[in-house]
């Protein structure tokens, strides 16, 4: 069972005031988390399949290749564009910082 003061610690991190009734509750909910996730964790999937087999879903990459094609707007173009930039790092544009922290 997670601690008193391990819940205290994660409010105070948190930043959050928790009444006496609120770390009960807390411990025993995260208590209840943890070991759901170790039961899970230790669960024996058969060699060769995995977690998602047997319930349909099947997992494909959708994305493309990110390529270069003939009749893109800007094919062929990209050294031009590189040679327009005001200013440039290699094949980065360098612009003017607006975001300060």
């Amino acid at each position: 069972m997670v601690s008193k003061k391990e819940i205290e610690t994660l409010a105070a991190l948190a930043r959050l005031k928790l009444s006496d009734a609120e770390v009960k509750t807390l411990q025993k909910d995260i208590s209840n988390i943890l070991e759901y996730v170790e039961a899970v964790s230790t669960a024996k999937i058969p060699s060769g399949s995995t977690a998602r087999d047997g319930i349909g879903i099947v997992l494909k990459n959708v994305m493309r290749e990110d390529t270069e094609r003939e009749g893109d707007l800007l094919a062929g173009k990209r050294e031009n564009l590189l040679k327009a930039l005001p200013k440039r790092e290699g094949d980065y544009a360098v612009v003017r910082k607006i975001i300060e922290k």
